[in-house]
């Protein structure tokens, strides 16, 4: 399952409530950013039944197969040109974002709070500083990717420049 989360025109109490929401129902959930120009923009979350670990050299291989060239194309025109540039977004997971979230109201069907906390971030420009906060106690997901030893030093120095780290 994967899902979009905008940053812009957005607010820290609707976005921590759409990630602790997908968190809760897939606690192995992996959050992965896009930023313009180095800057919080928007999320994808990726959620599993069952959390397997990624492997870079696989989905590296599968980009450069010519079958998938709209796929790399696609990708290259927002500045993926890698499966480390695509993996290398990784903004955390449940555990490192258990301090962020800890005041985060879960959405349910029979409480539609995130409805009317959307409709408050109309005009708000708060990405950075949402996407900053959240990613504060990130780190290099230990098991969450696979591949080579210089696939996997590559992987981690590009997360660990995107964290700020």
């Amino acid at each position: 399952m994967t899902l979009f989360v905008q940053l812009y025109e957005s607010n820290d109490a609707a976005v921590k409530s759409e990630i602790a929401t997908f968190l809760d129902a897939f606690p192995g959930g992996i959050v992965f950013a896009n930023t313009s120009n180095g800057l919080g923009y928007d999320l994808v979350l990726l959620g599993q039944v069952e959390p397997k670990p990624i492997d870079v050299d696989r989905v590296e291989a599968r980009l450069r197969n010519p079958a998938n060239a709209a796929i790399a194309n696609s990708l290259a025109q927002i500045g993926i040109h890698s499966a480390i540039d695509l993996f290398g977004t990784y903004a955390g997971h449940k555990t490192d974002m258990t301090g962020w979230l800890k005041d985060a109201a879960i959405n349910r069907d029979r409480n539609l709070r995130l409805q009317y906390l959307a409709g408050l971030g109309l005009n708000l420009y708060q990405s950075d500083a949402i996407y900053r906060n959240m990613i504060k106690q990130s780190q290099y997901p230990e098991g969450l990717f696979i591949g080579s030893p210089a696939t996997l030093t590559a992987l981690r120095a590009t997360v660990n420049q995107a964290l700020g780290r």
